[in-house]
């Protein structure tokens, strides 16, 4: 690790006005007003839309900024990140989502002040990134069951606003439902299996996992997708595994089977397919070829947290 004193005074900054439930606005002048206190010149553009978004990360992709932040949940982060992969520019993070899985993983305060510290007197690393035809995530990928939660969720969010009462609202009307079953020709790492499930979930943040309790650390820690195949089970079964989750964690759930990856194919009857990434879907063309990209990002981080607080 180097210290992050070594980068440019110029920092871009993206902000998604839609992210979380703060006035982004009134962050976007704090976030400026920080930074110029700390001697850091830096531009902040508030986007409102996917176009916007996209238009602001191509223009920090083309300017002379090192640091590049990112202000918004893990969906907004991720497309930042994208622009910055295998490059020698830094990826910043203003946690402003719902759940903010990836600036956990980096030690990333949830305050904006702590947040912005971190910017200007942050460590360097790289992280690693998941990709699926084509396309980055950072925390997760999926099929089948929690794409219909997101979906879900977006509905909620649009009746009683973001918050993770929405987003578990979302997933109990998705659960009474008999859930579809999928039935999938897998290459993992060279290897054929077949299976029949109603949710395949690619892991690639250790962080995430472990707030769960959800085995498969080790393939983390050993740089491999932590990649999960829900078995055949009932709606009962589903609402049971969905409330050791919540309650107490995956460690001891015998309904999921844990497979270790670094490449995953995935081929379906159906041509094309809804795709969970970092909370955001896209339809994609089957088959799905997801490939972990080690180490290709560099990031800002916080401090590491006392062994007492991150155990707790």
């Amino acid at each position: 690790m180097t210290r992050a004193t070594a980068y440019a005074l110029m920092v871009e900054v993206i902000i998604n006005h839609r992210s979380g439930a703060s006035d982004n606005a009134a962050v976007a002048e704090r976030v400026t007003a920080l930074l110029r206190a700390r001697g850091r010149r830096c531009r902040v553009t508030l986007v409102r839309t996917g176009e916007e978004l996209s238009a602001a990360v191509a223009q920090a992709a083309a300017g002379d900024a090192e640091l590049v932040v990112a202000g918004g949940g893990d969906g907004t982060v991720a497309a930042v990140a994208t622009a910055l992969l295998d490059t020698q520019r830094i990826l910043g993070v203003l946690p402003l989502g719902t759940f903010n899985y990836f600036a956990r993983s980096i030690n990333v305060p949830l305050d904006i002040d702590g947040a912005i510290e971190v910017l200007v007197s942050g460590t360097i690393g790289r992280a690693s990134v998941g990709e699926v035809n084509g396309r980055v995530f950072l925390n997760n990928s999926s099929i089948g069951l929690y794409p219909a939660v997101l979906r879900q969720r977006e509905s909620a969010y649009r009746k009683l606003g973001r918050s993770r009462v929405a987003s578990y609202l979302s997933a109990g009307l998705v659960l009474i439902q008999r859930p579809p079953f999928l039935r999938l020709e897998l290459m993992v790492d060279g290897v054929a299996l077949a299976r029949r499930t109603p949710l395949l979930f690619v892991g690639a943040n250790p962080h995430q996992m472990a707030s769960f309790a959800i085995p498969g650390d080790d393939c983390l820690q050993s740089g491999r997708f932590a990649i999960y195949i829900a078995r055949t089970l009932s709606v009962a079964r589903l609402w049971g595994l969905a409330l050791r989750a919540f309650f107490r964690g995956l460690n001891d759930a015998d309904d999921l089977e844990v497979v270790c990856a670094r490449e995953l194919s995935v081929s379906l009857r159906r041509r094309r397919v809804a795709v969970a990434m970092d909370g955001e879907i896209a339809t994609m063309q089957a088959p799905l070829r997801y490939r972990l990209r080690v180490d290709s990002l560099r990031v800002l981080s916080g401090p590491e947290p006392p062994a007492a607080a991150a155990a707790s």
